[in-house]
Formats: structure tokens, sequence, C-alpha cells
């Protein structure tokens, strides 16, 4: 079957997503990170994102006749700047006032925390960049685990497995090497990180960079089998600096919801483990249509024909996978439209 992108002459622009790969998690959030930034730096601007096939390839159309990468570049990282700062003034606390490291709250810290995150909510007059957003993607209040505390957000993938700290880096990645007030496109350390912004977006990944990951890169993924030496001594893979910065906001696209068993947005939980899920569309979208799509349950079952009328043409799943100690993500794959769903799957059982 064959997809067609209608792409109508309009006055505003395209660019190609040369660094956005479908079968990447860590790619899929970087966009998302970026149309959050664009969005609250540029809304007249409003960013949306379309697939092409022939292999899939993502494009950025803005509603403004921007060709200059360098200025995309410069307004993402301005709006990066600005939410990232803003999340960090309501980091979790202990009631000492020392920063929690890790998802490893107890259920009242996390209700404390959750509530004060609730309260900057309004005042903020934000909704998915708010820190009220971001404490339910990092937990949620139910189901909990057995010791009695809150089950972390799928995406969390690091509790200090090798000095790995994910809220440590979750705060201190999008705004490293950055002045400590300046969010305009003023000096050398904002160039150098609009710099390496573009060239996650707008460029094929290099990853050159040794700044610290999240594990959401399926190349993080270092084993013993296949390499000569031991990969603990080689130190942590090289990344893409500017995809792990959008990426942090793109999290903020995969809230945990209370329920009788743990429920994510755009994630599988499932007796063989945890599946990361996402559309390729082949209309122009925005974030929050892009979020609808990932709160689908035809999507999450993997069934493209239901969600085809949305512009969707396949459904693609990432794997979340243990490798020792460590967590890590395979490259996605398409979803067969004979992949099932969890109540499907009993019905059968059932006769």
């Amino acid at each position: 079957m064959t997809f067609c992108v209608k792409l109508s002459s309009f006055a505003g622009s395209r660019h190609l997503l040369a660094g956005i790969d479908v079968d990447n998690l860590l790619a899929f959030l970087a966009m998302l990170g970026m149309l959050r930034s664009i969005e609250a730096e540029e809304p007249k601007w409003r960013p949306r994102v379309v697939w092409a096939p022939g292999p899939w390839r993502a494009w950025l159309e803005l509603d403004a006749p921007v060709e200059d990468q360098d200025a995309i570049a410069a307004v993402i990282t301005t709006g990066l700047l600005a939410i990232s700062r803003r999340l960090e003034q309501y980091r979790p606390r202990t009631d000492d006032g020392v920063s929690f490291t890790d998802v490893n709250f107890t259920r009242e810290e996390y209700q404390k925390a959750a509530k004060h995150a609730r309260e900057s909510a309004h005042e903020m007059n934000s909704d998915t960049s708010s820190p009220a957003h971001l404490a339910s993607c990092l937990a949620s209040e139910w189901p909990l685990k057995g010791d009695g505390s809150p089950m972390a957000g799928p995406l969390v993938m690091m509790f200090g497995q090798g000095h790995q700290h994910f809220l440590s880096r979750y705060f201190d990645v999008p705004t490293a090497g950055a002045d400590a007030h300046d969010t305009r496109a003023s000096g050398d350390k904002f160039a150098a990180i609009a710099g390496g912004v573009r060239r996650a977006l707008f460029s094929e990944w290099r990853r050159v960079d040794e700044s610290q990951g999240f594990r959401w890169d399926p190349e993080d993924d270092q084993r013993y089998a296949l390499r000569f030496g031991n990969p603990s001594k080689a130190g942590a893979a090289n990344t893409e600096d500017g995809a792990n910065r959008l990426a942090t906001l793109g999290f903020l696209s995969f809230p945990s919801f209370p329920s009788s068993r743990p429920t994510s947005r755009g994630a599988s939980r499932r007796r063989e483990g945890v599946s990361f899920i996402w559309p390729v569309w082949t209309v122009p979208m925005s974030l929050v249509g892009i979020e609808a799509l990932l709160s689908h349950p035809d999507l999450m079952s993997g069934e493209p024909g239901r969600v085809r009328s949305f512009g969707v043409a396949e459904i693609y799943r990432a794997r979340r996978v243990s490798n020792g100690k460590f967590m890590n993500v395979t490259r996605a794959t398409p979803m067969a439209p004979c992949e099932v769903s969890d109540a499907e799957q009993v019905r059968s059982l059932r006769g």
C-alpha cells in the first residue's frame, strides 16, 4: 500500500528533520520537545510535523516564511531554556531542602511534591509544560509498588545504577553550559547549545558528544557480546547533546495516570515488559494532536486500520529491555495488525 502526503503550497516554510529517525525513541522525544519549545516561544509559527514515505522522513512545517535553520534553532533553544528553568524552580526536595537525585520517593514525599507542583501550575497559567505535568510523568499515586512507594513512569530508566541518576540529569542536562539567566540568542554559550539543537534536528546524527543521556537512544545499549573490550571501562556511549536536551521536554508528553494497573500515555505494560508505541502520520500535526494519538486505544493495540482516518500510516513499537543492572530501549519496528491488545488476548483465552 502506498501512502501519499499532500504538500499543497502555503505561505509558511518546511524543513527536513534529517536527524529524526522514525525508529529511535530519543529522536521521537526530541521532536516532541522541539514542538513544545516553538509553541512556547513563537506560538504564531504554529509548528507541525508530517512524515513522508520512502523511507519515512519527518518534516517541520511553520506558518512563517522562516528559511534560516539557525534562526529556528535559536527560537527552539530559547523556549527550551525558559521551560527548563521554570521546571527547575519546583525540583522535588526533601523536608531538609535536599534535592532528590532519583525517582525514589515515598508516597508521602511524592504527594507533597505533586501538591506543590499543582499549586504552581495555577500561578504560572501553564498546562503541559508545568511542574504539575512533570510530576505526573515521573510517577503516579496508584498503583503502588510492594514497598508502598509510587511506581516510576516507564521512561524513567535510571535509578542510580552506575552513578546514573535520572532526576539529577533531567534538571541538569537541558541548561548545561548556559548562562544562569540568559535565554536569548546572545553569547557563545547560547550559540553552542543552539548549534547542538540544530544538528540534532536538521542533520544526521554523528553522536560525537560526551554529554549525559537518559538511555532512550538504542545506541546506549552497550553489551559485552560482539565487543573486544569491556564496555564498562569504555564509559558511556557518545550521544547527540541537542537531542537529549530536547527530549527532556518530549518526556512531558508521557504522563502516568492512577489506575488499577500501571498506565502511561504512549507506553504499554504487558507480561513481556514495557514497550513504547508511537504513530507515523501523513498529515501535518501539532503537539496536541500527536499527544491525543498517543492516548488512542486503537493506536496502543497496534491497529493502524482503525486510526487511518486520523492520517496514521504505521505504528512503531520499541521495547524496554534489561542489560544486567541497566535498562535500555530497542530500535522500534512497525507493529503488525495481528498484534492484539491485552483485552483481546484475555477474550481469546476465555474462548
